[in-house]
């Protein structure tokens, strides 16, 4: 679905990142090689669903070969690996990590199955105790900007690490805005997921809708003529709150061209003006809705879903399926990749960010404030999360705010 500004879509999933200080980083390096491999890849995606971010994983038999970074002469380091994948991909991990420590007998890989925010107290502890461990991480996109800010992380040689078939180019021209804006790459895109999309073609169909709709304006046309067949708006979306709802946002007002961390630019406002209209034609579904637990697009309770996260759930227990050979999740990701993406911003306050934007958006869409006030709803948000920041952090990082400092990653 493109925006009247973009079509890029925000990157959810996991990054890969190492530990400061550690005291064979060539070691960690080799590992995260062997992890962002197209072959490794490949496979990661038939296990778990994540998509590959390396265009020769998607070729039939992509290549198993690694970038040597740590010689076989070299003494045996030990290296740990954090990791907040899903309980369920946990053997699947164990796997590719017992084939990687066979492939270089001198990396022993201490793996650690831990929850992001876990992670991030571990690793703060041990960089704050001057440890010198070897550490690699695969951590959640949204968690990795506290110990990215805190100063955490260090800096990788990407080229080195990605030599493969060769990045996505949207993906890799995400690190270069990280060179430009950061003076290095902090992280790497490993595991992607990216929200879509779903509709029940049929009951498009039913109510003469040939096309699925590609713009907000197509869009906001057939959501018009589903209410006027079906009686009742056909549109769902997660309106339930938490972090899910902003998360949602962020990718309206990126798509409007706006800049979503200070919620009233032109294209923030602009995004929630559509919104509001819109929601006329919203199912009753959506104020409860969480795309984890989607289930009425099957049963017949709405006919559209903006959006669902496919690589986190088993669609098939949701009852969603593909309505033809091409119309593949992967199929589909891919080309919503390759029409540009972005990362959020990987400020360590998003949590504040995320209530506050929930606010605004309980006031003008559940709430159902007057469309005249939505420039100063948002405003209001801008403001106390500047008081915030003052508070919490210092003034400076309030100013930076204000300033427009803090916005998402795109390619450049």
């Amino acid at each position: 679905m493109s925006g009247p500004v973009n079509s890029e879509h925000l990157l959810g999933g996991c990054v890969i990142a190492e530990m400061k200080g550690g005291s064979t980083p060539a070691a960690s390096a080799q590992l995260m090689a062997y992890l962002m491999n197209p072959a490794i890849q490949k496979a990661c995606e038939a296990h778990t669903g994540f998509i590959p971010v390396d265009q020769g994983a998607y070729t039939s038999s992509p290549s198993t070969t690694v970038p040597s970074i740590y010689a076989s002469s070299n003494a045996t380091a030990t290296v740990t690996y954090y990791t907040s994948i899903s309980t369920a991909d946990e053997s699947y991990v164990t796997g590719v990590i017992n084939n990687f420590e066979k492939a270089y007998p001198n990396i022993q890989v201490s793996v650690s199955f831990i929850t992001a925010a876990s992670m991030v107290e571990e690793i703060s502890s041990l960089v704050t105790g001057n440890s010198h461990a070897n550490v690699v991480m695969t951590i959640d996109n949204l968690d990795v900007g506290v110990l990215f800010y805190d100063g955490y992380l260090a800096s990788i040689n990407a080229a080195k690490i990605t030599a493969g078939e060769g990045v996505i180019s949207s993906i890799s021209n995400l690190n270069n805005y990280e060179v430009s804006e950061f003076g290095g790459v902090y992280f790497l895109t490993q595991l992607v997921n990216i929200p879509l999309v779903w509709v029940d073609y049929t009951a498009l169909q039913g109510a003469g809708i040939t096309k699925v709709p590609t713009t907000y304006t197509q869009l906001y046309t057939d959501a018009k003529i589903l209410d006027k067949k079906y009686g009742v708006g056909e549109i769902n979306m997660q309106g339930h709150g938490g972090a899910s709802t902003p998360t949602e946002l962020y990718q309206w007002m990126v798509q409007f061209g706006g800049n979503p961390m200070m919620f009233n630019d032109t294209g923030d406002i602009h995004a929630m003006e559509y919104i509001y209209n819109l929601s006329a034609y919203f199912s009753p579904d959506y104020k409860t809705s969480y795309w984890a637990t989607y289930t009425g697009l099957a049963s017949n309770t709405y006919s559209m879903m903006y959006y669902q996260w496919p690589a986190s759930v088993n669609l098939t227990k949701l009852g969603m399926k593909s309505y033809n050979s091409t119309d593949t999740v992967t199929n589909e990701s891919l080309a919503a990749i390759n029409g540009g993406v972005f990362l959020r911003s990987p400020v360590s306050w998003i949590g504040e960010w995320q209530t506050l934007m929930d606010k605004a958006w309980t006031s003008i869409v559940v709430d159902h404030s007057s469309y005249s006030s939505i420039p100063s709803i948002l405003a209001s948000q801008n403001s106390a999360l500047k008081s915030f920041l003052a508070t919490n952090y210092n003034q400076n990082v309030a100013d930076q705010y204000e300033n427009g400092t803090y916005a998402p990653i795109e390619g450049q």
